[in-house]
């Protein structure tokens, strides 16, 4: 066991080396990468760590819990607190990058514990380290490659953000080891570390909580009849490890991940090409494990068969026919690559001991043969795999200077960003914006879509984008709107229209092609008849509805309000509410809003919009405090989590 962790840490610590300028300070090349939505999370969590809090700064609000799992988040924000000195989004590069540097160590110990040889475990981890064999097999990968040349697994962290889809992975290795151990087992300790690493991987990343679901029952069907393998146990892991996880993983939450995850995965429809896909799915499946009935020694052989086969067709399928088996299909191709070189390392030892040599010798000269026809693509690693890493100081990049800008100037609404400004703000600033990173947690998509059709047009009339634009941009309370023309060094420039604008704003230009647009004052609270809100769900080429909303707004004979947040979870609306009138709110609405005026409470109820509307009573000078609070069902759960988890440790000191 000792000289299993030490080697461990000899693999961990030479894939820091080889990838050590991963952990360099700065903005990385890759400008396009989601990595600083994390970081801001992070430093929300940081300062606002109640998980039934209220968000505030993103998508018009949304509950704290809803915006991401809480591993990521929740780790750096206590290197945060323990590292003040240092930016957050170091410390969340550290987090994430460590555990991709665990990744080969993790393999290792998985091959160990599965096939008890140490050779065959070494040779997996430095596979794992180096080798990236997606890149031949998937021309539209190996164009993605950029001009880094590096592993698929490090490049989609490092161009794309994929650090906790990195970390999930990392604990769903550890988790089917510990679970494959303690289904051998009958102690309680065992069954209650395997639990908590389940809990661990869903609570990291939706992706890998899949997969792990996956792996976990293509490892009961392949072990099925192991002689000492007791199925239940893992069962009981998988219940034990919600009960664990229960206090975030609540029904409302799970609820609404499952059914938004479709819309942000490029509206996933299953249809009859997902269908036919799923029936392949699940008979190559089958007929695999059919297969290995007169092999019960290759059991952990069918087992990396199967996880290959599961995740290769669906990654395969994504990339040569445009189905989507599952939401996300692309994003399993970790898993796929991992599993395809422990699967290539458990072929070539199969082979060596089959004790035939016309077997031996023709699948190791294949093996060999494969491996040095990837030789140049590892070579270019290991020799060229950093020369183009050049992180920029944050003041250098056009998202910083922009972000910097609008935090100086002093407005009480929101702002709309777009592009990848729109990631990079909060994680600097705390200024309130239309959108965000993670939509998966939303309850009220209406500014996600207000949003899409704002940068794109394409619901919008002929003729009609710009003014289309305005009313929904005020509609959602935003003073200031940051538009990047075709110049703009920013990386996405993903507004189709960029000038729509000019000549009905007054615009500010900054630095290259890129303007900071004025929108007259759009109150977050504003005194509205009946008829003004809109009586139905404005979309769809009908933002028309919006008009008598805005005019409202603009509207001098009405008195005007004040409004500040107390706190994240506290917004004070004061001024005059005369009688006939309604008070809407442009802030999301929730069941756990309650209002107050004086000493007796409002009705608080959702309009078309999907913001607050309130009734308030007729008063001069008066005052409406607004404070959000969790409902019931979170505070049950923890409750239950708590429980179980005092019940574990009791049971844990219990003498064996």
């Amino acid at each position: 066991m000792r000289l299993n962790l030490f080697l461990s840490f000899l693999i961990t610590v030479a894939n820091i080396a080889l990838n050590f300028p991963m952990f360099v300070p700065g903005i990385s090349p890759y400008r396009g990468s989601i990595e600083p939505g994390y970081v801001f999370m992070a430093r929300f969590v940081s300062e606002h760590p109640n998980p039934w809090a209220w968000n505030p700064m993103q998508y018009c609000g949304l509950p704290t819990q809803f915006i991401y799992l809480p591993i990521i988040p929740y780790v750096t924000a206590i290197g945060i607190w323990v590292l003040p000195w240092f930016e957050a989004a170091q410390i969340y590069r550290v987090f994430v990058y460590l555990a991709a540097c665990l990744g080969p160590a993790a393999a290792f110990l998985f091959v160990r514990t599965f096939t008890g040889t140490r050779p065959n475990a070494v040779f997996a981890a430095l596979l794992v380290s180096i080798l990236s064999p997606l890149y031949e097999m998937i021309g539209t990968i190996d164009r993605d490659r950029g001009f880094m040349q590096i592993p698929w697994r490090l490049q989609v962290m490092v161009k794309y953000g994929e650090g906790p889809h990195t970390v999930g992975l990392l604990f769903l290795l550890a988790s089917l080891c510990v679970s494959w151990q303690a289904s051998r087992q009958r102690d309680f300790p065992s069954l209650f570390i395997a639990a908590l690493l389940m809990a661990l991987t869903v609570l990291t990343n939706w992706v890998a909580g899949l997969a792990l679901a996956i792996c976990t029952v293509l490892l009961i069907t392949t072990m099925w009849d192991v002689a000492d393998f007791q199925p239940r146990r893992i069962l009981q892991a998988g219940v034990l490890g919600y009960l664990l996880s229960c206090f975030w993983l609540t029904p409302t939450f799970v609820y609404t991940m499952a059914f938004n995850w479709p819309q942000d995965a490029f509206g996933y429809k299953m249809q009859t090409s997902e269908r036919i896909m799923l029936c392949l799915w699940f008979g190559g499946l089958i007929l695999l494990r059919l297969m290995f009935i007169k092999f019960p020694k290759q059991r952990y052989y069918c087992f990396v068969l199967s996880c290959l086969f599961a995740f290769g067709l669906m990654v395969t399928s994504f990339y040569a026919y445009n189905i989507n088996t599952i939401p996300e299909s692309r994003r399993y191709a970790l898993e796929f690559e991992l599993f395809l070189i422990l699967a290539f390392v458990e072929t070539v030892r199969a082979a060596i001991y089959s004790g035939s040599w016309w077997l031996r010798f023709p699948i190791v000269s294949a093996m060999l043969l494969t491996l040095l026809y990837l030789t140049p693509n590892t070579w270019t690693f290991l020799h060229n795999r950093w020369e183009k890493w050049t992180p920029s100081a944050k003041e250098e990049t056009v998202e910083f200077d922009m972000a910097r800008r609008l935090a100086a100037i002093p407005q009480p609404g929101r702002v709309f960003v777009s592009g990848g400004t729109r990631f990079y703000l909060n994680s600097w600033f705390d200024e309130p914006q239309v959108g965000g990173v993670f939509e998966t947690g939303l309850r009220n998509r209406m500014p996600v879509d207000m949003v899409y059709q704002i940068r794109t047009d394409l619901l919008s009339k002929p003729g009609e984008e710009a003014h289309d634009t305005i009313l929904q941009l005020r509609a959602m309370g935003v003073d200031l709107a940051v538009i990047h023309g075709p110049k703009s060094t920013e990386y996405y420039r993903d507004f189709k229209f960029p000038s729509k604008l000019d000549g009905l704003l007054k615009a500010t230009p900054i630095g290259n092609n890129d303007f900071i647009y004025e929108l007259p004052s759009s109150p977050l609270a504003v005194l509205v008849k009946d008829w003004e809100l809109p009586a139905e769900t404005p979309r769809q080429g009908r933002m028309r509805i919006l008009e008598p909303f805005v005019k409202a707004m603009d509207d001098a004979s009405r008195p005007k309000l004040a409004w500040t947040w107390v706190d994240n979870n506290h917004l004070r609306i004061t001024g005059d509410f005369p009688e006939g009138y309604k008070l809407a709110v442009s802030v999301n609405y929730d069941s756990g809003w309650t209002a107050v005026q004086g000493v007796g409470k409002l009705l608080v109820s959702a309009n078309q919009i999907g913001f607050i509307t309130l009734q308030p009573m007729a008063q001069q000078h008066g005052e409406i405090d607004l404070y959000y609070s969790a409902g019931a069902e979170p505070k049950l759960f923890a409750m239950l989590s708590l429980a179980v988890w005092m019940g574990c440790f009791v049971h844990l000191r219990k003498p064996s």
